[in-house]
């Protein structure tokens, strides 16, 4: 498994699988709302959703094969993690996340970058458009209906081992948008 590279030096000196990793141990701030990112220079389309709802796939059939993805689950695939992954996993992913997020800020303006994220509650998604510059019409919030993001959910051989996870997270994410 590849090691990152961070550019905070608190976090660099720690293993990024300890989990005594704290969420405010970063050079961006929170690892969950990293509020010290720097405005990114290119394009930012940022695309919402609960577990299941198509994020991924609006982004393979929207993004140009140049565009920068941003994805924790994508991350996580290239760090060998499935959709089940130790709790331990998750502040390493959050880290490299927001390191691509800061990095967005260092591209030229020609370029475009595609960011996922669940972002369940209309203030949190106005908070992401906010840091990193998302303008209104770049914001795609997919809402499948419930039953069908279960039937997604149960039909996905890649969600079989967290298919009660991912159900509870649906639900969590339709009382949270409420």
């Amino acid at each position: 498994m590849p090691k990152l590279q961070y550019l905070d030096p608190l976090v660099r000196e720690r293993d990024p699988f300890v989990k005594d990793v704290g969420i405010e141990n970063t050079i961006y701030g929170d690892l969950v709302r990293p509020e010290r990112l720097p405005k990114p220079n290119c394009e930012v389309w940022l695309i919402c959703g609960p577990p299941a709802a198509g994020k991924s796939s609006y982004v393979r059939a929207n993004a140009n094969f140049r565009d920068i993805v941003i994805d924790v689950d994508s991350i996580a695939r290239e760090y060998g993690l499935g959709r089940e992954r130790p709790s331990e996993a998750t502040a390493m992913l959050l880290l490299d996340r927001n390191e691509r997020l800061a990095a967005l800020a260092k591209e030229t303006s020609d370029r475009v970058a595609w960011v996922i994220i669940g972002a369940a509650s209309e203030e949190l998604r106005q908070w992401w458009c906010k840091v990193l510059g998302v303008e209104p019409d770049h914001l795609i919030v997919l809402v499948p209906p419930r039953e069908e993001l279960f039937r997604r959910i149960m039909a996905d051989p890649d969600r079989r081992s967290v298919q009660y996870l991912h159900m509870r997270l649906v639900d969590k994410w339709f009382m949270q948008d409420a």
